[in-house]
């Protein structure tokens, strides 16, 4: 006689994920979790998160460099910035002299890398959102503005989404590790997330719940991304 055999899949639980971390005060930290938009959105133990800033959250200032030839001006929009933001300091920096719509810069983020060329005269609506009009003097090559991001994390208008490599709106930034089932209702966020944000910690990679469509670069540049929060894939 053969006894019939039942396998049950219970829920994730944090210790099927951490399996080391210093103190949870410090690596854990609570988060909101953005409202459903047109069904409910969820989280649960072991999702790779990331931030959505709100507005309130993002500050913008630009300044001329002191030894510019040109005397043109670097006026930011409202708002100054979109939501691929990142804080830190970008470069506007000139590589082509002359009169709007002649003259052209170059635009790198905090990282040094390249996020598009503004023209002279024309808003540019790229990670930061600004136009550069000259002035008596013309601009000339290697002139150059600093346009300064900074970001409240804290802020109460920061939520928190499913990551996505994929994305262009910086919710390609990893934030941390779910670490609790949360259901925010269509239109409704939830305030009960809990997630490992920093280390030192060690979680196991089979227990992350990575997105469907991750490519294997993506989940290497991922990993990467945790261990530099201190959060070890093992």
């Amino acid at each position: 006689m053969s006894l019939p055999y039942y396998s049950i899949a219970g829920h994730k639980r944090v210790s099927d994920l951490v399996k080391y971390e210093a103190h949870t005060e410090f690596c854990r930290e609570g988060f909101t979790l953005l409202a459903g938009s047109g069904a409910e959105r969820k989280a649960d133990v072991g999702m790779v998160l990331a931030m959505s800033y709100g507005a309130a959250a993002v500050s913008v200032s630009g300044a001329a460099d002191a030894g510019n030839t040109g005397n043109g001006t670097l006026t930011l929009a409202d708002p100054a910035h979109t939501s691929a933001v990142k804080p830190g300091d970008y470069t506007v920096v000139c590589t082509t002299g002359g009169v709007d719509g002649t003259s052209k810069f170059r635009v790198e983020d905090p990282e040094g890398n390249q996020v598009g060329t503004a023209t002279g005269g024309t808003a540019f609506a790229k990670q930061i959102r600004f136009t550069v009009a000259g002035g008596a003097a013309n601009f000339v090559e290697g002139d150059r503005f600093t346009v300064s991001v900074a970001v409240d994390l804290g802020d109460a208008s920061n939520k928190i989404v499913a990551w996505d490599p994929a994305a262009t709106d910086g919710t390609e930034r990893i934030w941390g590790l779910g670490l609790n089932r949360v259901t925010a209702p269509d239109g409704v966020d939830a305030t009960d997330g809990l997630a490992l944000r920093r280390g030192p910690a060690v979680v196991v990679g089979s227990a992350i719940a990575w997105p469907a469509a991750i490519t294997a670069d993506e989940k290497a540049e991922a990993i990467v991304a945790l261990e530099e929060r201190g959060i070890v894939v093992r």
